[in-house]
């Protein structure tokens, strides 16, 4: 449980970082005559996009099949389960923080159309 709880605050501080970073972009281009909520809801698709890849290649590096063929090209580094389970939690920090953004951004999307 505490586990899930750092994970969970580690990843409502890289969404949070983001959004505010995000506000103040789309606030800046509103001098642009763009309009902010458009403006916001491309920044964080682009944002929740770049997070889920990533999240996958964070996992991928220490997967298996990426060890394998590290392994065939010369690395001396050896396959662990340990090691994919921290790789995987490092992972799932920047899944919860794009799934994050992205309901914030479907938020917004739904007061865009009323």
């Amino acid at each position: 449980m505490l586990t899930f709880l750092r994970l969970l605050a580690k990843s409502l501080l890289i969404a949070a970082v983001l959004l505010v970073s995000d506000g103040v972009a789309a606030y800046g281009f509103t001098f642009l005559s763009y309009r902010f909520i458009e403006t916001l809801g491309d920044m964080m698709l682009i944002e929740v996009a770049v997070l889920f890849i990533i999240a996958g290649l964070v996992d991928f590096y220490s997967s298996v099949g990426a060890v394998q063929f590290r392994m065939i090209l010369g690395s001396k580094q050896e396959y662990s389960s340990s090691g994919h389970k921290d790789a995987e939690k490092k992972a799932l920090v920047f899944l919860i923080a794009g799934v994050i953004l992205l309901s914030v951004m479907v938020t917004l999307a739904l007061y865009g159309i009323s």
